[in-house]
């Protein structure tokens, strides 16, 4: 196979490792660790940098109050909490004998890792096409949601996936249009999530 049949076999081992919650098989495919790393740390450029903004569109959420410093410090002392959260969710997701707890406050890490699932139970994909530029490939993939309801509240949104040569295989990095996507996540963040839902974590 060339490097573009590669990549395409790759992008479709991940999307089944997924689907077959096989965390060995998808981790051989994706550096875990750097793509949660830098993509935190995008996020929260982003965030900083339009925290203005995100303040007059969500004056309920503490997060924007204090302004660009102040949450710039607090997801920093907190980044292993959040970091650390987002592991364990994705573990929780991957194990095949999760059940599903009474509530959010009985279990919040299974919980959502079961809300997990069903979201990704309701989300499609659609490679769209992809740049090889020698060891360094872009995909660019649309990622829709179905008519249930967590497939509305998704809608659709398009991710550029940065993948590097690694021996005969690609290995996902990281995302290359955080910026598009801050607005959209978050906005679904803040009018789906549950006031109860509270994580413990306070400004």
């Amino acid at each position: 196979m060339n490097s573009e049949e590669i990549l395409m076999s790759t992008l479709e081992k991940m999307r089944a490792s997924i689907n077959e919650k096989n965390l060995e098989n998808l981790t051989a495919h994706v550096d875990v660790d750097k793509f949660l790393n830098e993509g935190y740390n995008e996020v929260i450029d982003e965030l900083a940098l339009n925290c203005s903004k995100f303040h007059e569109l969500y004056p309920h959420d503490l997060l924007f109050k204090f302004g660009a410093t102040a949450l710039r410090f607090y997801n920093e002392k907190f980044r292993g909490v959040h970091l650390g959260f987002v592991n364990r969710v994705m573990n929780a997701y991957f194990d095949k004998n999760l059940t599903a707890p009474k509530s959010f406050i009985s279990n919040p890490i299974n919980f959502c890792g079961v809300e997990l699932g069903k979201l990704l139970k309701a989300l499609h994909c659609e490679i769209k096409g992809v740049n090889i530029n020698e060891s360094r490939a872009v995909a660019d993939v649309d990622i829709f949601g179905d008519n249930s309801s967590y497939g509305k509240m998704w809608g659709k949104l398009n991710f550029k996936f940065e993948f590097v040569e690694v021996k005969d295989t690609w290995q996902l990095q990281k995302i290359l249009n955080v910026r598009e996507l801050v607005p959209p996540v978050l906005d679904m963040a803040e009018n789906c999530w549950p006031s109860e839902w509270d994580l413990g974590i306070k400004v």
